[in-house]
């Protein structure tokens, strides 16, 4: 009988791998598995990883491919690094947050639909002019502000907290709203028969206020992420403007670019 003897430091299924995943990056795979190992106690939390150069051996890849695929793990908030200091493992799972994909109209949509609504407050607003020109109508102009939370199904604190504009010119949108249990989206396209054929948005980073800040459970101050969403139909007309305002540790977007 053969005896193989195993490092403690070294698992033997570190060099081992189904092969490379077809259009995933060499950094990110190595990302994922270190992020695997992390899960599995591999790598406990308050050890140090490797340094730069043996894990760049041990993979078999370049010191920028390492960097790279630490810098994965390290968003992910499992890794704190520190010059001199080495790459020490702080957590075994990334600390709670949203993600979502935008690489489509319906990554948007799917968004709103996965998401469970509480209306705050519904009002009737005259537009003024500043308020016309962020909604591409004339001074005067009659909409619907709609306030809201968003929380994802089984986390206790709100992911963003959403102001909407809905035209008024859409027929019994009123009582319609106030029935609303859903993405407002989704009940132009169902009921008016309208179809999303384009969506805008922005994206800056803002610091929450008091208020905004006891509604969403989060620290006054802190960071937040603001998105501007304008929804058009296929004549270019403006159904629907959103701010959804995140707080910072709870959503990022992801993009997906590629190549054509």
């Amino acid at each position: 009988m053969t005896s193989v003897k195993r490092s403690r430091h070294h698992p033997p299924d570190l060099n081992r791998s189904a092969g490379p995943a077809p259009g995933v990056p060499r950094y990110q795979q190595v990302a994922d598995e270190l992020m695997a190992h992390i899960a599995q106690g591999v790598h406990p939390i308050g050890s140090r990883l490797p340094t730069e150069m043996e894990l760049a051996e041990r993979y078999r890849v370049s010191r920028h491919t390492v960097r790279e695929a630490l810098r994965q793990v390290r968003d992910a908030g499992l890794i704190t690094r520190r010059r001199r200091a080495g790459t020490e493992v702080v957590a075994r799972t990334p600390p709670a947050s949203y993600r979502q994909p935008t690489n489509s109209i319906r990554d948007f949509l799917q968004y709103a639909e996965n998401a469970q609504l509480s209306r705050l407050r519904t009002s009737r607003i005259t537009c003024t002019p500043a308020l016309a020109r962020l909604l591409e109508c004339q001074p005067g102009h009659s909409w619907l502000r709609v306030t809201s939370l968003r929380n994802i199904p089984g986390d206790p604190l709100p992911i963003c907290l959403t102001t909407a504009y809905v035209d008024t010119e859409l027929v019994g949108i009123d009582q319609r709203l106030d029935r609303l249990d859903g993405p407002i989206s989704a009940l132009l396209e169902q009921v008016y028969g309208v179809r999303i054929a384009r969506i805008d948005q922005t994206i800056d980073a803002v610091r929450l206020t008091r208020q905004q800040a006891r509604l969403l459970q989060a620290a006054a101050g802190g960071p937040a992420l603001r998105a501007v969403r304008r929804y058009y139909d296929d004549r270019g007309r403006l159904l629907e403007l959103s701010t959804a305002l995140h707080p910072g540790d709870r959503f990022s977007y992801v993009t997906s670019l590629v190549r054509s």
